[in-house]
Parts: structure tokens; sequence; C-alpha cells
């Protein structure tokens, strides 16, 4: 996969994958597809807390190949960038972007789609496909239940870029940080992940993942429903209350 401009690590827990494809980590097809089945192999790691999404080199990424949008290659490009988003959207293992320098297209949606999104306050952000005379499906999909209509739709018809300290102001991403502190407060987040439960953090994954498609009111009956069904046989949901009132730290045996 680092052929194709993924580079992937696992160590305690975290799993890091890296785009890294000179200049600008543009996504192409190849490297989509690696990054869909990247995810898929790491849900079966059942101590895995976190996945951490990151850019090398100057940018994040300069989003999807321009020139995979000509002729028979458009169907199958887009085919590879819905099965990429389609994944992150169903992993079970929560998902980290950390993202600096261009954070456009293809790109900007990733970082949306993901559980959380921390990127640098001097990020340029933006899905400028309409100025190619296309148009960002996952975008205009999801980013109006983000960041609202108006906000989604600016970004979507302009084409125009913003900071990720914007980006993140409008809730587009969860939180930006000066451009020098980016590494160390993404590794902060790492940490915090670290000493948490991995079957613990899969049944809030899918908790908020199952909410997110119905109204709330029913929302709340069947998070509560999943709860009640799932808490009795975690091993590590049983521990963690137990330790709680025992007042001593829980022992997580990820199961």
């Amino acid at each position: 996969m680092a052929d194709l401009g993924l580079r992937i690590a696992v160590e305690d827990g975290i799993a890091r994958l890296t785009l890294d494809r000179p200049p600008v980590n543009v996504l192409d097809m190849a490297l989509l597809h690696d990054l869909a089945d990247a995810i898929d192999d790491l849900g079966a790691q059942r101590d895995l807390r976190l996945i951490v999404l990151s850019g090398k080199g100057k940018s994040f990424s300069g989003g999807v190949s321009v020139a995979e949008h000509l002729g028979k290659d458009l169907q199958p490009m887009l085919e590879a960038f819905s099965r990429a988003s389609a994944r992150l959207l169903a992993s079970e293992v929560p998902t980290l972007a950390v993202a600096h320098g261009a954070v456009l297209g293809g790109a900007c949606e990733l970082v949306a789609l993901c559980d959380l999104g921390l990127v640098a306050d001097d990020a340029v952000v933006g899905v400028p496909e309409i100025r190619l005379g296309v148009v960002p499906p996952v975008a205009a999909a999801y980013f109006p239940r983000l960041i609202g209509q108006q906000r989604a739709a600016a970004l979507i018809l302009t084409g125009d870029t913003i900071s990720g300290a914007e980006a993140a102001r409008i809730g587009l991403f969860g939180r930006s940080v000066p451009r020098e502190q980016l590494e160390a407060e993404a590794e902060k987040i790492v940490e915090r992940f670290r000493g948490l439960s991995a079957s613990a953090l899969r049944l809030a994954r899918r908790t908020l993942r199952g909410a997110n498609r119905m109204p709330l009111h029913q929302a709340i009956v069947e998070a509560t429903d999943l709860q009640v069904r799932s808490i009795p046989e975690m091993a590590d949901a049983q521990e963690g209350l137990r330790a709680f009132l025992e007042k001593r730290q829980p022992v997580w045996s990820h199961r």
C-alpha cells in the first residue's frame, strides 16, 4: 500500500493511516480503494481504539484526481470515493482526521466524515469542484446536515475556500489550532483514546451512527434500547461500572 500512497502503522490500539503521494496527496482510485480496504481490515482488530487519518508533506490532500473525472474513469472514480466515504461512516472504530495545508474537494469531504476533525488554523479548506463544472456529491448530501443549508450552499455553489479556523467555527470540522501545535494536539487526543475501552468505543460509534439515521425521538428510544441489550454482555462495561463503585482504575479487556 505504501507504493500507492497510503502508509499504515498500528501500535498500542492506535492505527495511523497517512496519505503519502507527493506533492499534494491526490486521491486517485487506487489510493481510495486502499483506504477503504484498510478501514475494513482494521475493524477486525478488537483492541483498536482509534484510526488517525493524516497527510504527509505540505498538505493533507488536494482532493480527488481531476484526470479521473474524465471519460470512462468517471464512474469507477466516483464509486471508489463513495466506497471510501461509506467505510468511514460505517467504521465501528472511531476516526480522527488531522489536516493541514490544502484540504480540498474530496479531502475536505473525508475530514468532515470522520468522527473527529482537527485542522490547522491556516489550512485552505473547501470544495472547489463547481469551478471545474462538476459537483461534490458527498458534500451536497452531507454538509447541510453539519453546517446548515445556506452555509453548505455557499461552499458548494461558489467553490470558495475558507480557513481551517473558519471551518471549525461553522462546525464543518471539530476544532482548529495553530499549525505549529497541530501534531501535539493530535497526540493529546490519541493519548485520551489509549486509556479507553475498545468495546465501549465501538458501542458508542454504533449508537451515534444509528441515531443519525432517524428522527430525534426515535433515535433516543433506539439508542436506549441498544445500551440495554449491549451493556450486560460487555465485559468492559461491567468492569468500568464496578471499578467506579470500587474507587479504582478499570482494567480493560476490550471485550
